[in-house]
């Protein structure tokens, strides 16, 4: 009796920590796995998100744009998820302190309008696309072949946006991740961040070789104020020099 009843404790026991691996397993290779493929973070820095600022900020009031503030909210959380990372440094562009945080990972969101910080990563990158100024607003335009993407009114109640998305290594660190998200207008600057997301970032490190340097055209689109899954809609990888290395584009 005393026999049985340790067998079937013994065997309880092994179909817990079987059915426990299975599910860790499965969990590390749906999430964190593609997760990490994509972010390439160095673990051993910080990750420092840096945000804009509207127009009409002061020093004692200071306006941070409400899409950016909701794409850093939205990256935070897929990262406590998927990585496990809690601790990330959010500070305004005027606020960064090149001295101290230039060479940790960084995430820049905004464009150049209302982000100081993004031209100057962009100056230090090869990026295929560029926002360039219309006289109705800013526009991604493909250096390559001169393709435009902006924001656009398809009807009444439908709305498209689009964002450049950009991995690459910290020019000023070549261990660390610099990750630039930013749109023509408000919607594609918080909705582009949504590729971070389980399934998005589980399709991004499929799709594409996310250790070269790749630059993304995201298209956001609204209707009825339902916003729909971000859609990669042109994609390039490109070459970067980084403290005096050189980072290749390569095939997926």
């Amino acid at each position: 009796m005393q026999q049985d009843v340790t067998v079937s404790l013994v065997s309880s026991f092994l179909a817990f920590v079987l059915g426990w691996l299975l599910r860790a397993g499965t969990h590390y290779y749906r999430t964190r796995r593609p997760a990490a493929r994509v972010w390439q973070l160095d673990r051993g820095r910080r990750l420092v998100m840096v945000v804009g600022e509207s127009g009409g900020a002061t020093p004692g009031y200071p306006k941070i744009p409400e899409a950016d503030a909701l794409a850093a909210m939205n990256l935070r959380q897929c990262l406590s998820q998927d990585l496990r990372l809690h601790e990330v440094t959010v500070v305004r562009a005027k606020k960064f302190a090149m001295a101290a945080d230039a060479e940790e990972n960084l995430v820049v969101i905004g464009g150049p309008v209302h982000n100081t910080r993004w031209q100057v990563m962009a100056d230090r990158l090869n990026i295929p696309f560029v926002f360039r100024q219309f006289p109705d607003g800013y526009r991604i335009v493909s250096e390559d072949n001169g393709d435009e993407y902006g924001e656009s009114d398809v009807d009444a109640a439908t709305f498209v946006d689009h964002a450049i998305v950009v991995l690459a290594r910290n020019p000023f660190a070549p261990g660390s991740r610099l990750i630039m998200i930013a749109g023509c207008a408000l919607l594609a600057t918080s909705g582009a961040t949504h590729l971070f997301a389980r399934g998005g970032v589980r399709a991004l490190a499929k799709a594409y070789d996310t250790r070269s340097p790749l630059a993304l055209v995201v298209r956001v689109e609204s209707v009825g104020g339902y916003v729909r899954p971000p859609e990669v809609v042109a994609a390039a990888t490109f070459t970067q020099a980084v403290a005096g290395r050189t980072v290749p584009a390569t095939r997926s």
